[in-house]
């Protein structure tokens, strides 16, 4: 199959790679591309942070920019939305590092059953609690879903925007006859920025017939919910929220 992949480097270069090893050819189109704003200097001291939440690998960029300063630092418990980003966080050098489940939703929960306040005035116990607010590690544009949740449960928390992701402009002419021709059989989608921002391509750039037969395959149901209704009946949601669910998506369509 000739699949589209929209997700930013450097993770569509390895998408790509894997789909190539299972016998599909790869079309890197990223929506998005980042880039790094802020440093390890903008962190609070070590000694006033709970845990760090990160929903992204990119998150962990900044630690590789420049040497940390206060070795505790390494020793903060990590709170990462799936795998990726958790991997991301120990390759860093972080050596406590819980896995949130795959989505924003399922993360939140997590750090709800860790840090929320109960009923006598304590913490819920767990082993990673402090007392300390907790950092998020966060990105732009994002959801306000980790931010809202972290509020309404009364967890103390800060956010460091910690990375920027802007949307990549192309022409009509380079996406129809680098990324459309031939048109792709499959669209893969690991962020709802990136659904929605191919949904605004396509509508701009008139591409309605032209994927009238493409398969779109997304890593989560909020995902799925920035695309067009009528795209609907060709669109298939990951069973889990990782990459190897996704890719196994594709394969079932043959």
């Amino acid at each position: 199959m000739r699949v589209l992949v929209t997700r930013p480097q450097p993770g569509a270069d390895r998408t790509a790679a894997r789909l190539s090893r299972l016998g599909h050819e790869a079309v890197i189109m990223p929506l998005f591309e980042g880039s790094v704003t802020a440093t390890i200097d903008d962190l609070p001291p070590v000694a006033e942070i709970g845990g760090l939440i990160a929903t992204s690998a990119r998150a962990f960029v900044m630690f590789a920019k420049q040497p940390v300063p206060e070795s505790g630092l390494f020793s903060t418990p990590v709170y990462a939305v799936g795998t990726a980003t958790a991997q991301a966080a120990r390759d860093a050098g972080f050596a406590h590092v819980v896995e949130g489940g795959g989505t924003a939703e399922a993360l939140l929960q997590t750090l709800i059953a860790h840090h929320a306040p109960v009923s006598n005035g304590g913490k819920t116990g767990r082993s990673f609690v402090t007392g300390k607010p907790l950092v998020y590690l966060a990105g732009v544009p994002r959801t306000t879903a980790i931010e809202v949740g972290l509020s309404t449960h009364r967890i103390r928390h800060s956010v460091v925007e910690c990375y920027r992701m802007t949307k990549i402009s192309y022409s009509t002419d380079i996406v129809k006859a680098d990324f459309f021709s031939p048109v792709p059989d499959g669209v893969l989608f690991y962020s709802a920025n990136a659904a929605k921002a191919f949904r605004e391509l396509a509508d701009t750039l008139a591409l309605d017939e032209a994927i009238e037969s493409v398969r779109f395959l997304c890593l989560s149901a909020a995902i799925a919910d920035e695309l067009p209704s009528a795209w609907r009946t060709r669109l298939t949601v990951a069973a889990r929220p990782d990459e190897d669910s996704l890719l196994t998506s594709l394969s079932a369509l043959g």
